[in-house]
């Protein structure tokens, strides 16, 4: 293993992103919802793009990287984000699934982002602790979670923070009965 991949500037300037994503959902509750959708706007292919540009490396540890993100601790970030986003929290989704075509499907915005900012807390924590050897793995996690989930549901979080903030504009922080 190259020791500086670790700190490369590929990775370098995913962490700036993924810091400044993590910084912003911890602090939705001072935002409001149309706010935090247009920096999300932003934001999110800023992501996709940076985690597109990680090296290719593999796992060196036979254990798992620690977690840190607690169950609360998601759920706050969720509940407070469907506060902010209200009725246009919901959102007509892709269905993936091409046997099944008939039924339809609905995304959760404030679901998305807390989901990918799970991840994403995890690898940064880890890699604050400043160990090669864990930051390797918590890097190659981010890459297969990214490749594997959390990478489509960035895609499809982008694609519904374009309608919400250029269709439903008038449901963002509105009442969400009624809607799904």
């Amino acid at each position: 293993m190259d020791e500086n991949i670790v700190y490369s500037k590929e990775v370098i300037e995913f962490i700036a992103v993924a810091n400044e994503y993590c910084r912003f959902l911890e602090e939705a509750s001072s935002a409001d919802g149309k706010n935090l959708l247009l920096v999300m706007q932003k934001l999110l292919p800023l992501m996709y793009m940076k985690a597109l540009n990680l090296p290719d490396i593999d796992s060196k540890l036979d254990e798992e990287t620690e977690k840190f993100v607690r169950e609360e601790d998601w759920q706050m970030i969720k509940d407070t984000l469907i506060q902010k986003f209200g009725a246009a929290n919901d959102y007509l989704d892709i269905n993936q699934d091409r046997q099944s075509t008939e039924e339809l499907i609905y995304g959760d915005l404030a679901e998305n982002l807390a989901d990918m900012y799970q991840d994403i807390k995890d690898f940064l924590m880890v890699y604050r602790m400043g160990t090669t050897e864990l930051m390797n793995d918590a890097l190659w996690e981010c890459r297969e979670t990214f490749r594997l989930y959390w990478g489509q549901t960035l895609v499809n979080t982008i694609r519904a923070v374009h309608y919400a903030l250029t269709v439903d504009a008038e449901n963002i922080g509105g009442d969400v009965a009624g809607r799904k």
